[in-house]
């Protein structure tokens, strides 16, 4: 069975992760000094999230789920 998961903000830089076949908690990840502004927007394994850093530079992130370790980042202009 393909594993399917859940993903909601629970603070301006954490994230909640959800097992959904399970419907529990997986694990929460916090992304630091940076703040979520979209998403998160899970896609099979991957989660996206659109952070501001302090510097005010926008910034895309991705996830492997379900561990939540970042595939990639890019900036957005």
């Amino acid at each position: 069975m393909t594993k399917m998961y859940s993903a909601v903000l629970a603070g301006k830089n954490t994230i909640n992760v959800f097992d959904v076949a399970k419907g529990v908690k997986t694990y929460s990840l916090n992304l630091g000094g940076v703040e979520i502004v979209n998403g998160p927007i899970v896609t099979q394994d991957k989660m996206t999230v659109v952070v501001k850093e302090k510097s005010g530079v926008l910034r895309g992130k991705v996830y492997n789920l379900p561990k939540g370790i970042l595939s990639y980042s890019f900036q957005i202009k």
